[in-house]
Protein backbone atom coordinates (compact mmCIF):
# COMPACT_ATOMS: atom_id res chain seq x y z
CA UNK A 1 0.00 0.00 0.00
CA UNK A 2 2.23 2.37 0.74
CA UNK A 3 3.95 2.54 -2.55
CA UNK A 4 0.79 2.75 -4.30
CA UNK A 5 -0.01 6.32 -6.65
CA UNK A 6 -3.71 7.51 -7.54
CA UNK A 7 -4.16 9.85 -10.39
CA UNK A 8 -7.22 12.31 -9.50
CA UNK A 9 -8.02 14.84 -12.17
CA UNK A 10 -10.17 18.26 -11.69
CA UNK A 11 -11.15 19.42 -14.69
CA UNK A 12 -12.65 22.84 -13.28
CA UNK A 13 -14.28 26.02 -15.26
CA UNK A 14 -10.89 27.40 -16.03
CA UNK A 15 -8.19 24.36 -15.72
CA UNK A 16 -8.04 20.81 -15.66
CA UNK A 17 -5.41 20.06 -12.90
CA UNK A 18 -3.75 16.31 -13.07
CA UNK A 19 -2.42 15.63 -9.26
CA UNK A 20 -0.22 11.82 -8.35
CA UNK A 21 -1.27 11.32 -4.94
CA UNK A 22 0.59 8.47 -2.59
CA UNK A 23 -1.57 6.15 0.00
CA UNK A 24 -0.91 8.71 2.59
CA UNK A 25 -2.29 11.89 0.51
CA UNK A 26 0.69 13.15 -0.49
CA UNK A 27 1.54 14.85 -3.63
CA UNK A 28 4.25 13.49 -5.87
CA UNK A 29 3.92 15.35 -8.66
CA UNK A 30 1.16 17.25 -10.40
CA UNK A 31 -0.11 19.36 -13.87
CA UNK A 32 -2.70 22.48 -14.72
CA UNK A 33 -3.73 23.21 -18.06
CA UNK A 34 -5.79 26.35 -18.46
CA UNK A 35 -8.83 26.38 -21.35
CA UNK A 36 -10.60 28.97 -22.27
CA UNK A 37 -14.46 30.05 -21.88
CA UNK A 38 -16.91 32.12 -24.46
CA UNK A 39 -19.26 34.08 -24.20
CA UNK A 40 -21.39 35.21 -26.92
CA UNK A 41 -24.08 37.34 -24.80
CA UNK A 42 -24.48 38.56 -20.87
CA UNK A 43 -25.32 35.01 -19.18
CA UNK A 44 -24.02 32.62 -22.06
CA UNK A 45 -21.11 30.67 -21.23
CA UNK A 46 -19.63 27.98 -23.48
CA UNK A 47 -16.81 25.96 -23.77
CA UNK A 48 -14.79 23.47 -26.35
CA UNK A 49 -15.34 20.05 -24.93
CA UNK A 50 -12.32 19.38 -26.76
CA UNK A 51 -10.36 21.36 -25.10
CA UNK A 52 -11.21 19.55 -22.13
CA UNK A 53 -9.63 16.52 -23.70
CA UNK A 54 -6.85 18.20 -24.82
CA UNK A 55 -5.82 20.06 -21.60
CA UNK A 56 -6.29 15.78 -19.98
CA UNK A 57 -3.95 14.59 -22.42
CA UNK A 58 -1.18 17.49 -21.74
CA UNK A 59 -1.67 17.43 -18.25
CA UNK A 60 -1.30 13.96 -17.73
CA UNK A 61 1.81 13.59 -20.20
CA UNK A 62 3.89 16.19 -18.09
CA UNK A 63 3.15 14.30 -15.09
CA UNK A 64 3.64 11.10 -16.61
CA UNK A 65 7.45 13.07 -17.82
CA UNK A 66 7.98 14.72 -14.67
CA UNK A 67 10.27 11.60 -13.70
CA UNK A 68 8.58 11.05 -10.18
CA UNK A 69 6.47 8.66 -11.12
CA UNK A 70 7.00 4.52 -10.89
CA UNK A 71 4.16 3.41 -13.86
CA UNK A 72 3.77 0.02 -12.07
CA UNK A 73 2.90 1.66 -9.15
CA UNK A 74 -0.10 3.54 -10.52
CA UNK A 75 -3.29 1.90 -9.34
CA UNK A 76 -6.26 4.05 -11.10
CA UNK A 77 -6.97 7.49 -12.38
CA UNK A 78 -10.60 9.09 -11.69
CA UNK A 79 -11.99 12.36 -12.16
CA UNK A 80 -14.27 15.16 -10.52
CA UNK A 81 -15.65 17.69 -12.97
CA UNK A 82 -17.50 21.23 -12.84
CA UNK A 83 -20.79 20.36 -11.71
CA UNK A 84 -24.00 19.97 -14.76
CA UNK A 85 -21.89 21.28 -17.57
CA UNK A 86 -22.36 19.64 -20.52
CA UNK A 87 -22.07 18.62 -24.34
CA UNK A 88 -23.84 17.33 -26.53
CA UNK A 89 -22.68 14.33 -28.94
CA UNK A 90 -23.64 12.46 -32.11
CA UNK A 91 -23.35 8.76 -32.84
CA UNK A 92 -19.56 8.76 -32.93
CA UNK A 93 -19.55 10.33 -29.81
CA UNK A 94 -18.61 13.44 -31.22
CA UNK A 95 -19.25 16.87 -30.23
CA UNK A 96 -22.79 18.90 -32.56
CA UNK A 97 -22.04 22.12 -30.49
CA UNK A 98 -20.15 23.68 -27.90
CA UNK A 99 -20.27 22.66 -24.52
CA UNK A 100 -23.23 24.84 -22.44
CA UNK A 101 -21.68 25.67 -18.41
CA UNK A 102 -22.96 25.15 -15.31
CA UNK A 103 -22.77 29.33 -14.99
CA UNK A 104 -24.91 29.68 -18.01
CA UNK A 105 -28.01 31.68 -17.17
CA UNK A 106 -29.93 30.44 -20.50
CA UNK A 107 -32.87 28.65 -19.34
CA UNK A 108 -34.76 30.75 -17.22
CA UNK A 109 -37.66 30.61 -19.48
CA UNK A 110 -37.43 26.74 -19.49
CA UNK A 111 -37.30 26.40 -15.44
CA UNK A 112 -40.09 28.85 -14.94
CA UNK A 113 -42.36 26.48 -17.75
CA UNK A 114 -41.70 23.51 -15.90
CA UNK A 115 -42.62 25.36 -12.60
CA UNK A 116 -46.19 26.11 -13.82
CA UNK A 117 -46.45 22.50 -15.91
CA UNK A 118 -45.39 20.39 -13.39
CA UNK A 119 -45.10 22.11 -10.21
CA UNK A 120 -41.59 23.03 -8.02
CA UNK A 121 -42.79 20.09 -5.12
CA UNK A 122 -43.45 17.37 -7.21
CA UNK A 123 -40.04 18.09 -9.15
CA UNK A 124 -38.49 18.68 -5.80
CA UNK A 125 -39.93 15.20 -4.66
CA UNK A 126 -38.71 13.27 -7.37
CA UNK A 127 -35.10 14.39 -8.44
CA UNK A 128 -33.91 16.27 -5.15
CA UNK A 129 -33.42 19.78 -7.40
CA UNK A 130 -36.15 22.40 -8.05
CA UNK A 131 -36.23 23.52 -11.25
CA UNK A 132 -33.41 25.80 -12.03
CA UNK A 133 -30.07 26.25 -14.21
CA UNK A 134 -29.63 22.47 -14.34
CA UNK A 135 -28.94 20.58 -17.26
CA UNK A 136 -32.43 19.40 -17.65
CA UNK A 137 -33.78 23.00 -18.29
CA UNK A 138 -31.02 23.70 -20.56
CA UNK A 139 -31.54 20.49 -22.85
CA UNK A 140 -35.12 22.18 -23.22
CA UNK A 141 -33.60 25.42 -24.35
CA UNK A 142 -31.77 23.88 -26.70
CA UNK A 143 -34.52 21.61 -27.64
CA UNK A 144 -36.58 25.27 -28.17
CA UNK A 145 -33.88 27.66 -29.46
CA UNK A 146 -31.25 24.92 -31.53
CA UNK A 147 -33.51 22.41 -32.50
CA UNK A 148 -31.49 20.91 -35.30
CA UNK A 149 -29.11 20.01 -32.49
CA UNK A 150 -31.42 18.29 -30.19
CA UNK A 151 -32.64 16.10 -32.74
CA UNK A 152 -28.92 15.33 -33.93
CA UNK A 153 -27.72 14.55 -30.13
CA UNK A 154 -27.21 11.30 -29.99
CA UNK A 155 -26.30 11.59 -25.68
CA UNK A 156 -25.86 14.23 -23.34
CA UNK A 157 -22.44 14.07 -21.82
CA UNK A 158 -20.88 15.65 -18.48
CA UNK A 159 -17.56 16.36 -18.33
CA UNK A 160 -16.34 13.12 -17.26
CA UNK A 161 -18.90 10.87 -19.38
CA UNK A 162 -17.03 12.41 -22.57
CA UNK A 163 -13.52 12.65 -20.88
CA UNK A 164 -13.91 8.81 -19.44
CA UNK A 165 -15.38 8.10 -23.11
CA UNK A 166 -12.25 9.12 -24.52
CA UNK A 167 -9.72 7.01 -22.38
CA UNK A 168 -11.58 3.84 -22.48
CA UNK A 169 -14.31 4.30 -25.01
CA UNK A 170 -16.83 3.13 -22.40
CA UNK A 171 -19.86 5.05 -21.94
CA UNK A 172 -20.80 5.36 -18.33
CA UNK A 173 -21.66 8.18 -15.10
CA UNK A 174 -21.67 8.42 -12.03
CA UNK A 175 -24.53 8.73 -9.87
CA UNK A 176 -23.47 11.92 -7.91
CA UNK A 177 -22.30 13.03 -11.46
CA UNK A 178 -26.15 12.83 -13.02
CA UNK A 179 -27.77 13.94 -9.49
CA UNK A 180 -26.83 17.83 -10.40
CA UNK A 181 -28.20 17.55 -14.11
CA UNK A 182 -31.45 17.69 -12.07
CA UNK A 183 -32.77 14.54 -14.10
CA UNK A 184 -31.91 11.64 -11.46
CA UNK A 185 -34.75 9.72 -9.73
CA UNK A 186 -32.98 10.90 -6.29
CA UNK A 187 -34.63 8.39 -4.60
CA UNK A 188 -33.35 5.36 -6.99
CA UNK A 189 -29.71 6.01 -8.01
CA UNK A 190 -29.15 4.06 -10.14
CA UNK A 191 -32.18 5.70 -13.34
CA UNK A 192 -33.16 8.56 -14.80
CA UNK A 193 -36.15 10.55 -13.34
CA UNK A 194 -38.22 9.30 -16.56
CA UNK A 195 -41.57 10.42 -14.85
CA UNK A 196 -39.93 14.35 -15.19
CA UNK A 197 -37.72 14.08 -17.55
CA UNK A 198 -40.53 12.81 -20.61
CA UNK A 199 -43.33 15.40 -19.01
CA UNK A 200 -41.09 18.13 -20.07
CA UNK A 201 -40.68 16.39 -23.57
CA UNK A 202 -37.36 15.50 -23.31
CA UNK A 203 -36.56 12.34 -25.23
CA UNK A 204 -35.09 9.75 -22.12
CA UNK A 205 -32.42 7.93 -23.64
CA UNK A 206 -30.74 11.22 -24.45
CA UNK A 207 -28.85 10.19 -20.94
CA UNK A 208 -25.66 8.55 -20.25
CA UNK A 209 -26.07 4.90 -18.94
CA UNK A 210 -25.28 2.74 -16.90
CA UNK A 211 -24.92 4.90 -13.81
CA UNK A 212 -22.26 3.82 -11.58
CA UNK A 213 -22.01 4.02 -7.73
CA UNK A 214 -19.00 6.15 -6.81
CA UNK A 215 -15.54 4.63 -7.18
CA UNK A 216 -17.27 2.03 -9.63
CA UNK A 217 -15.26 0.73 -12.58
CA UNK A 218 -15.81 2.33 -15.43
CA UNK A 219 -13.41 0.48 -17.87
CA UNK A 220 -9.52 0.71 -18.59
CA UNK A 221 -7.12 3.14 -20.30
CA UNK A 222 -7.04 2.27 -24.01
CA UNK A 223 -4.13 1.81 -26.21
CA UNK A 224 -4.82 5.01 -28.46
CA UNK A 225 -5.55 6.91 -25.07
CA UNK A 226 -2.59 5.45 -23.21
CA UNK A 227 -0.55 7.08 -26.49
CA UNK A 228 -2.21 10.25 -26.21
CA UNK A 229 -2.09 10.78 -22.95
CA UNK A 230 1.28 9.34 -21.69
CA UNK A 231 -0.51 6.92 -19.06
CA UNK A 232 0.07 3.21 -18.74
CA UNK A 233 -2.13 0.86 -20.97
CA UNK A 234 -5.16 -1.00 -19.11
CA UNK A 235 -4.70 1.42 -16.18
CA UNK A 236 -8.25 1.32 -14.34
CA UNK A 237 -10.20 3.89 -14.66
CA UNK A 238 -12.91 4.96 -11.93
CA UNK A 239 -15.64 7.37 -11.30
CA UNK A 240 -16.14 9.58 -8.92
CA UNK A 241 -18.68 12.76 -8.37
CA UNK A 242 -18.97 16.33 -9.14
CA UNK A 243 -16.36 19.10 -7.54
CA UNK A 244 -17.72 19.79 -4.32
CA UNK A 245 -18.52 16.36 -3.16
CA UNK A 246 -15.11 15.66 -4.50
CA UNK A 247 -14.07 18.85 -2.52
CA UNK A 248 -15.77 17.45 1.07
CA UNK A 249 -14.76 13.80 0.36
CA UNK A 250 -11.19 15.06 0.48
CA UNK A 251 -11.32 17.64 3.15
CA UNK A 252 -12.73 14.49 5.34
CA UNK A 253 -16.20 14.13 5.11
CA UNK A 254 -17.77 10.73 5.63
CA UNK A 255 -19.75 11.30 8.52
CA UNK A 256 -23.81 12.25 9.60
CA UNK A 257 -23.34 15.91 11.55
CA UNK A 258 -20.48 16.55 9.47
CA UNK A 259 -20.39 20.10 7.51
CA UNK A 260 -17.96 20.64 4.60
CA UNK A 261 -17.90 24.24 3.76
CA UNK A 262 -15.77 25.48 0.18
CA UNK A 263 -14.50 28.98 1.24
CA UNK A 264 -13.80 29.48 -2.66
CA UNK A 265 -15.58 31.65 -5.38
CA UNK A 266 -18.74 30.73 -4.06
CA UNK A 267 -19.58 29.21 -0.48
CA UNK A 268 -20.79 25.43 -1.15
CA UNK A 269 -22.30 24.08 2.24
CA UNK A 270 -22.33 20.56 2.44
CA UNK A 271 -24.08 18.63 4.71
CA UNK A 272 -23.70 15.06 5.51
CA UNK A 273 -26.94 13.02 6.30
CA UNK A 274 -27.89 9.51 7.09
CA UNK A 275 -30.83 9.14 4.94
CA UNK A 276 -32.65 10.98 2.32
CA UNK A 277 -34.51 14.20 3.53
CA UNK A 278 -38.29 14.16 2.80
CA UNK A 279 -38.11 17.17 0.61
CA UNK A 280 -41.19 18.95 2.01
CA UNK A 281 -39.24 22.52 1.31
CA UNK A 282 -37.02 23.50 -1.51
CA UNK A 283 -34.75 25.09 0.93
CA UNK A 284 -31.68 23.36 -0.27
CA UNK A 285 -30.78 20.51 -3.24
CA UNK A 286 -29.46 16.60 -2.78
CA UNK A 287 -26.32 15.57 -3.67
CA UNK A 288 -24.53 12.42 -3.82
CA UNK A 289 -21.37 11.55 -2.47
CA UNK A 290 -19.15 9.12 -3.80
CA UNK A 291 -19.14 7.06 -0.49
CA UNK A 292 -22.80 6.62 -1.74
CA UNK A 293 -24.00 8.51 1.01
CA UNK A 294 -26.73 11.87 0.45
CA UNK A 295 -25.63 15.18 0.88
CA UNK A 296 -27.93 18.36 1.39
CA UNK A 297 -26.13 21.51 0.26
CA UNK A 298 -26.98 24.94 -0.44
CA UNK A 299 -24.38 27.53 -1.94
CA UNK A 300 -23.63 31.36 -1.56
CA UNK A 301 -22.83 32.33 -5.46
CA UNK A 302 -20.69 35.16 -4.05
CA UNK A 303 -18.42 33.20 -1.28
CA UNK A 304 -15.51 34.44 -0.05
CA UNK A 305 -13.00 34.40 -2.55
CA UNK A 306 -15.66 36.04 -4.68
CA UNK A 307 -16.68 38.91 -2.32
CA UNK A 308 -12.92 39.39 -1.33
CA UNK A 309 -12.28 39.66 -5.39
CA UNK A 310 -14.95 42.37 -5.83
CA UNK A 311 -13.70 44.23 -3.23
CA UNK A 312 -10.06 44.27 -3.88
CA UNK A 313 -11.27 45.36 -7.54
CA UNK A 314 -13.28 47.81 -6.36
CA UNK A 315 -11.68 49.55 -3.37
CA UNK A 316 -8.26 47.54 -2.86
CA UNK A 317 -5.67 50.07 -4.07
CA UNK A 318 -4.76 51.36 -0.98
CA UNK A 319 -4.21 47.71 0.44
CA UNK A 320 -2.58 46.91 -2.95
CA UNK A 321 -0.28 50.05 -2.11
CA UNK A 322 0.55 49.49 1.43
CA UNK A 323 1.10 45.12 0.64
CA UNK A 324 3.91 45.81 -1.41
CA UNK A 325 5.71 48.50 0.52
CA UNK A 326 5.36 46.02 3.19
CA UNK A 327 6.26 42.82 1.12
CA UNK A 328 3.05 41.12 2.27
CA UNK A 329 0.71 38.89 0.73
CA UNK A 330 -2.22 41.41 -0.40
CA UNK A 331 -4.53 38.51 0.69
CA UNK A 332 -3.12 38.66 4.24
CA UNK A 333 -3.24 42.45 4.06
CA UNK A 334 -6.90 42.47 3.31
CA UNK A 335 -8.25 39.34 5.47
CA UNK A 336 -6.28 40.86 8.28
CA UNK A 337 -8.58 43.98 8.21
CA UNK A 338 -10.92 42.04 10.09
CA UNK A 339 -8.50 42.52 12.99
CA UNK A 340 -8.85 46.52 13.15
CA UNK A 341 -12.60 45.77 13.54
CA UNK A 342 -14.64 44.02 16.50
CA UNK A 343 -16.50 40.53 16.16
CA UNK A 344 -19.78 41.45 15.13
CA UNK A 345 -18.86 44.91 13.29
CA UNK A 346 -20.77 47.05 15.76
CA UNK A 347 -24.41 45.37 14.17
CA UNK A 348 -23.16 46.70 10.04
CA UNK A 349 -24.07 44.07 8.42
CA UNK A 350 -24.38 42.49 4.71
CA UNK A 351 -26.72 39.92 2.53
CA UNK A 352 -24.01 38.59 0.47
CA UNK A 353 -26.50 38.39 -2.69
CA UNK A 354 -23.75 40.23 -4.80
CA UNK A 355 -24.30 37.38 -7.57
CA UNK A 356 -28.26 36.83 -6.88
CA UNK A 357 -29.33 34.05 -4.35
CA UNK A 358 -29.60 30.12 -4.09
CA UNK A 359 -32.49 28.21 -1.29
CA UNK A 360 -34.92 29.15 -0.26
CA UNK A 361 -34.87 31.97 -2.20
CA UNK A 362 -33.63 30.88 -5.83
CA UNK A 363 -33.95 34.30 -6.96
CA UNK A 364 -31.21 35.91 -9.57
CA UNK A 365 -32.60 38.99 -9.12
CA UNK A 366 -31.28 38.97 -5.44
CA UNK A 367 -28.97 41.69 -4.37
CA UNK A 368 -27.39 42.32 -1.40
CA UNK A 369 -28.37 44.51 1.24
CA UNK A 370 -26.54 46.55 4.42
CA UNK A 371 -27.79 47.84 7.39
CA UNK A 372 -26.15 49.79 10.04
CA UNK A 373 -23.22 51.78 7.68
CA UNK A 374 -22.21 54.81 9.43
CA UNK A 375 -19.84 57.59 9.31
CA UNK A 376 -17.52 56.58 11.35
CA UNK A 377 -16.99 53.45 9.72
CA UNK A 378 -13.82 52.24 6.91
CA UNK A 379 -12.44 49.85 4.93
CA UNK A 380 -12.32 47.39 7.57
CA UNK A 381 -15.52 47.19 8.74
CA UNK A 382 -17.22 47.29 4.93
CA UNK A 383 -14.30 43.78 5.04
CA UNK A 384 -16.18 42.25 7.92
CA UNK A 385 -19.58 42.78 6.99
CA UNK A 386 -18.89 40.92 4.07
CA UNK A 387 -17.12 38.40 5.29
CA UNK A 388 -19.61 38.27 8.26
CA UNK A 389 -22.29 38.28 5.81
CA UNK A 390 -21.02 34.96 3.84
CA UNK A 391 -20.63 33.36 7.69
CA UNK A 392 -24.46 34.12 8.67
CA UNK A 393 -25.81 33.60 5.27
CA UNK A 394 -23.88 30.00 5.60
CA UNK A 395 -25.29 29.36 8.86
CA UNK A 396 -28.69 30.37 7.73
CA UNK A 397 -28.75 28.01 4.98
CA UNK A 398 -27.30 25.14 6.60
CA UNK A 399 -30.23 25.34 9.75
CA UNK A 400 -32.93 25.12 7.02
CA UNK A 401 -30.94 21.61 5.74
CA UNK A 402 -30.60 20.40 9.83
CA UNK A 403 -34.31 20.62 10.09
CA UNK A 404 -35.38 19.34 7.17
CA UNK A 405 -32.99 16.39 7.48
CA UNK A 406 -33.05 15.96 11.40
CA UNK A 407 -29.37 16.02 11.34
CA UNK A 408 -27.47 18.53 13.95
CA UNK A 409 -24.12 20.42 12.95
CA UNK A 410 -20.70 18.60 14.58
CA UNK A 411 -17.81 19.58 13.33
CA UNK A 412 -17.42 21.74 10.39
CA UNK A 413 -14.33 20.62 7.44
CA UNK A 414 -13.21 23.98 5.80
CA UNK A 415 -11.40 24.14 2.56
CA UNK A 416 -11.06 26.16 -0.58
CA UNK A 417 -9.25 29.59 -0.59
CA UNK A 418 -10.54 31.18 2.03
CA UNK A 419 -9.68 28.69 4.80
CA UNK A 420 -6.14 29.88 4.34
CA UNK A 421 -6.94 32.54 6.38
CA UNK A 422 -7.09 32.22 10.72
CA UNK A 423 -9.48 34.88 11.03
CA UNK A 424 -11.95 33.41 8.55
CA UNK A 425 -12.18 30.12 9.47
CA UNK A 426 -12.30 31.59 13.84
CA UNK A 427 -14.95 33.85 12.61
CA UNK A 428 -17.03 30.33 11.01
CA UNK A 429 -16.30 28.39 14.71
CA UNK A 430 -17.77 31.23 16.28
CA UNK A 431 -21.04 32.59 14.12
CA UNK A 432 -21.61 28.30 14.30
CA UNK A 433 -20.42 28.05 17.85
CA UNK A 434 -18.88 24.61 16.64
CA UNK A 435 -15.29 23.60 16.18
CA UNK A 436 -14.02 23.94 12.94
CA UNK A 437 -11.28 22.16 11.57
CA UNK A 438 -8.62 22.59 8.24
CA UNK A 439 -7.17 19.67 5.75
CA UNK A 440 -3.69 19.70 5.19
CA UNK A 441 -4.14 19.24 1.79
CA UNK A 442 -4.77 22.20 -0.31
CA UNK A 443 -5.98 20.34 -3.02
CA UNK A 444 -9.13 18.28 -1.96
CA UNK A 445 -10.93 18.27 -4.52
CA UNK A 446 -8.32 16.06 -6.68
CA UNK A 447 -7.87 14.43 -3.40
CA UNK A 448 -11.15 13.73 -3.54
CA UNK A 449 -11.33 11.84 -6.94
CA UNK A 450 -7.88 10.02 -6.14
CA UNK A 451 -9.73 8.70 -2.79
CA UNK A 452 -12.18 6.97 -5.75
CA UNK A 453 -8.82 5.37 -7.26
CA UNK A 454 -7.96 4.45 -4.33
CA UNK A 455 -11.22 2.51 -3.04
CA UNK A 456 -11.93 1.20 -6.40
CA UNK A 457 -8.37 -0.48 -7.00
CA UNK A 458 -9.30 -2.40 -3.71
CA UNK A 459 -5.60 -1.04 -2.24
CA UNK A 460 -8.88 0.01 0.35
CA UNK A 461 -11.57 -1.78 1.36
CA UNK A 462 -13.89 1.71 2.17
CA UNK A 463 -13.77 5.31 2.13
CA UNK A 464 -13.53 5.02 5.74
CA UNK A 465 -9.96 3.79 5.47
CA UNK A 466 -9.05 5.48 2.51
CA UNK A 467 -10.19 8.96 4.73
CA UNK A 468 -8.20 7.58 7.51
CA UNK A 469 -5.51 7.42 5.86
CA UNK A 470 -4.96 9.99 3.01
CA UNK A 471 -6.65 12.52 4.83
CA UNK A 472 -5.09 14.42 7.44
CA UNK A 473 -6.63 17.44 9.68
CA UNK A 474 -3.72 20.88 9.54
CA UNK A 475 -5.27 22.78 11.93
CA UNK A 476 -8.37 23.09 14.44
CA UNK A 477 -10.17 25.92 15.88
CA UNK A 478 -12.43 26.03 18.73
CA UNK A 479 -15.67 28.61 19.23
CA UNK A 480 -15.00 31.69 21.80
CA UNK A 481 -17.51 31.60 23.44
CA UNK A 482 -18.01 35.50 24.22
CA UNK A 483 -18.00 35.58 20.75
CA UNK A 484 -19.91 33.17 20.00
CA UNK A 485 -22.41 34.90 21.72
CA UNK A 486 -21.95 38.27 19.90
CA UNK A 487 -22.88 36.39 16.88
CA UNK A 488 -25.46 34.40 17.43
CA UNK A 489 -27.24 38.18 19.05
CA UNK A 490 -26.67 39.92 15.92
CA UNK A 491 -27.87 36.58 13.59
CA UNK A 492 -31.13 35.45 15.54
CA UNK A 493 -32.25 39.15 16.26
CA UNK A 494 -31.40 40.94 12.92
CA UNK A 495 -29.67 39.12 10.15
CA UNK A 496 -32.14 36.31 9.98
CA UNK A 497 -34.72 38.92 9.46
CA UNK A 498 -32.99 41.24 7.51
CA UNK A 499 -33.91 39.92 3.19
CA UNK A 500 -37.16 38.93 4.25
CA UNK A 501 -38.03 42.52 5.42
CA UNK A 502 -36.88 44.19 1.87
CA UNK A 503 -37.75 41.12 -0.60
CA UNK A 504 -40.57 42.45 -2.24
CA UNK A 505 -39.10 45.74 -2.29
CA UNK A 506 -35.82 44.26 -4.13
CA UNK A 507 -37.93 42.38 -6.55
CA UNK A 508 -39.56 45.53 -7.63
CA UNK A 509 -36.26 47.51 -8.11
CA UNK A 510 -35.48 44.26 -10.49
CA UNK A 511 -38.85 45.26 -12.30
CA UNK A 512 -37.82 48.26 -12.61
CA UNK A 513 -34.68 48.17 -13.98
CA UNK A 514 -35.89 45.73 -16.31
CA UNK A 515 -38.53 48.27 -17.95
CA UNK A 516 -36.07 51.51 -17.76
CA UNK A 517 -33.62 48.98 -19.90
CA UNK A 518 -36.13 47.88 -22.16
Amino acid sequence: MDSAIFIGVDCSTTSTKTIAFNSRGGIVTKAAISHATYSKAPGLVEQDAEDWWSALCSSCRRIMGSGLLDRRKIKGISITHQRFSFVPVDSEMHPIRMAILWNDLRCAEEAQKARTEIGTGEIFKATGYPPGQWTLYKIMWLKKHEPRTYERAYKILLVPDFLVFRLTGRLVTSESSAAMTGALDIENKARWASSVVERLGIRPGLWAEPILPGAGYAGAVSRSAALLTGLPERLPVFVSAGDQPCGSLGAGVRNAGQLGINGGTSCSNEFFVNSLPDRREPTYFVEISPTGHYIIENDIPSGGSAVMSWYRGQFGAPDEALATKNREDIWDRIYGKMAETPVGNRGFMIVPYLQGAYGPYWDQDARAACLGLGTDMGSANLVRGLLEGVAYESRREVELMSEASGTQVDEILMYGGSARSDLWNQMFADVYNRPLSVPKSTETTALGAALCAAVGSGVFDSFDAAISTMVSIEKRYSPDEKSAYRYDQYYRRAYCRLYDSIRRLNGEIAQINRELEA
